[in-house]
C-alpha cells in the first residue's frame, strides 16, 4: 500500500474514532474534563452492559434492553448540580422533569483521592440492582432500595450533569450529585424494556431519527414540535396527540384479536366490531378546558356532554408529555390484567362497584363503539395532569364492552385486518 493511502486510512480511522465519542467539555471550573469523562463513561459502559444482557442481577443477569440510550454530558445540568450542593447540602430537590442522585462523605482527614471517592459513589448507586434485585420481565422500579440505580439506568434518559463539593471544617464533608433529564424512580416506572440491544438505528424508536452505537441508541437533536393537527388548541403537540392515539389503538387492537390477559377469563374475547379511534380536536378542546382547572376529580356531565372521561395524575412536576401519555394509558389499561372483566365482557353493576378493583378506565378505553379521542396534558402547580375524553361515551351499565366475534366480521365498512379494527 502506498504511504499516502496508508496515511489517509489512518486519518479516516482517527476521525471515525473521534466522531464515535467526544469527551465532555464545560467552562465550569468546579470539575475537570477528565472527571466528567470518568462519570459519563461509567454510566454509558454500565448501561451498555445492561443492554447486552451482561450486567449481574441479584440472581443471574439483568434482562437485556432494547431502546437503551447513550448519555451525553450537559453543562447546564452540571451547573444546576453545582449550585444545588454549593453549601454541601445533601437534600434531594424537587426538580421539574429531572432526577437527582446524591451521596455524602464525611471524614476528619483531607479528601485526597477524588477519583476513588467518585468511583465508590457510582458503584454504590449502581450496585443497588445486584444487592436488592430487579424482578419481573417488565423491569419496574419497585421501591427506594433501587432509587439511585433506577435513575442511572432509565433507558429514555439522554442527558446527565454531575458535580461535587468539598466543605472543610472540624469534620470535612464531600457531596457528589448527578442530575438526569428523565426520572427512573417513579412508582412502577418501567426502567427499561426487555429486548435485544440495538444493532442499527432502525432498532431505536424512542426518539425520532436515532442511531445505534455499540448496543446503545444515540439521540439526535430534538425535532421541532408541531401543532398542525389541532392548530386552534394550544398546549399540545402533534407528537403527543399521535402517542395517545397510537397507544389507544394498539391496546384496542390487542383486545380485539384476543391477545390480552384477563385474570377472570384467560384471554380477552375477540371483537367483531371494534372501531379504530381517530383524534378529534373538539374533544381535545373539551379535555384541555377541564384539565387547566387542575382539579383531580371527574368533570360534571354538563361539562363533557356525550363524552366519556379518564383522568390520571403524577406528582412528578412538569412531566414530559409523551411520558405522561404513556404512563396514563398504561395505568388505565392495566386495570384489565390487574382485576379482570370475565368472558361475558359485560359491564355489570358488580364490576362497576367492586371495592379496590377499579375497571372503568379500561372499559372506556376498550368500549367498542367509542371512536373519537381527545387528550390533554397540563403542568399543574402540584402535579402533572392527564385528561382524555371519548366520544361517544362508553361505560353503559348492563352493556357489553364490545361485541364478541371474529375480528372485523361486524364492520359496517372497511377493516384494518392486521389490527382487527373497523375503519370509521
Amino acid at each position: 500500500m502506498a504511504s499516502s493511502q496508508l496515511t489517509a486510512l489512518v486519518l479516516f480511522i482517527a476521525l471515525a474514532a473521534a466522531n464515535a465519542y467526544k469527551k465532555p467539555h464545560c467552562s465550569n471550573r468546579g470539575m475537570t474534563n477528565d472527571t466528567r469523562d470518568l462519570i459519563l463513561s461509567y454510566h454509558n459502559n454500565a448501561r451498555r452492559r445492561v443492554a447486552q444482557g451482561k450486567e449481574p442481577n441479584k440472581v443471574g443477569n439483568l434482562h437485556p434492553a432494547k431502546n437503551m440510550y447513550e448519555l451525553e454530558w450537559d453543562c447546564k445540568m452540571e451547573q444546576q448540580a453545582q449550585d444545588a450542593i454549593s453549601t454541601c447540602s445533601s437534600k434531594i430537590r424537587d426538580w421539574p422533569n429531572m432526577a437527582q442522585n446524591i451521596i455524602t462523605w464525611t471524614s476528619f482527614d483531607e479528601y485526597h483521592d477524588l477519583t476513588g471517592n467518585i468511583k465508590t459513589s457510582l458503584n454504590d448507586w449502581w450496585g443497588q440492582a445486584k444487592q436488592h434485585g430487579v424482578y419481573g420481565a417488565e423491569n419496574r422500579y419497585t421501591g427506594h432500595s433501587l432509587y439511585s440505580f433506577a435513575n442511572m439506568v432509565h433507558s429514555e434518559t439522554t442527558k446527565i450533569g454531575c458535580a461535587y463539593k468539598i466543605c472543610k471544617g472540624r469534620i470535612n464533608t464531600m457531596v457528589i450529585t448527578c442530575l438526569y433529564n428523565e426520572i427512573g424512580s417513579l412508582k412502577d416506572e418501567v426502567m427499561w424494556e426487555t429486548g435485544r440491544a440495538c444493532r442499527t438505528g432502525a432498532d431505536c424508536t424512542t426518539y425520532p431519527n436515532s442511531d445505534c452505537s455499540d448496543g446503545l441508541c444515540t439521540k439526535k437533536a430534538d425535532v421541532k414540535e408541531t401543532n398542525h393537527m389541532c392548530p386552534k388548541n394550544g398546549g399540545m403537540t402533534d407528537r403527543v396527540r399521535q402517542k395517545f392515539l397510537s397507544l389507544h389503538n394498539l391496546y384496542r387492537s390487542r383486545a380485539a384479536r384476543g391477545l390480552e390477559f384477563d385474570p377472570l377469563g384467560g384471554k380477552t374475547p375477540k371483537a367483531s366490531k371494534m372501531l379504530k379511534m381517530v383524534y378529534d380536536c373538539a374533544v381535545e378542546a373539551s379535555a384541555l378546558r377541564y384539565a387547566k382547572n387542575c382539579v383531580y376529580e371527574h368533570s360534571q356531565p354538563s361539562e363533557h356532554k356525550g363524552l366519556g372521561e379518564n383522568l390520571h395524575f403524577t406528582t412528578a412536576l412538569n412531566l414530559n408529555k409523551l411520558k405522561a401519555a404513556r404512563e396514563a394509558c398504561e395505568e388505565w389499561w392495566n386495570e384489565l390484567k390487574n382485576y379482570g372483566v370475565g368472558r361475558s365482557n359485560k359491564l355489570t353493576n358488580e364490576l362497576w362497584d367492586r371495592p379496590n378493583s377499579e375497571i372503568r378506565h379500561y372499559t372506556q378505553m376498550a368500549w367498542g363503539t367509542t371512536y373519537k379521542l381527545g387528550c390533554a396534558v397540563v403542568a399543574c402547580p402540584e402535579f402533572t395532569y392527564v385528561v382524555c375524553q371519548y366520544g361517544p361515551a362508553g361505560n353503559k351499565i348492563g352493556k357489553v364492552i364490545y361485541s364478541i366475534g371474529k375480528p372485523c366480521s361486524g364492520c359496517p365498512g372497511k377493516c384494518s385486518t392486521s389490527e382487527g379494527l373497523c375503519i370509521v
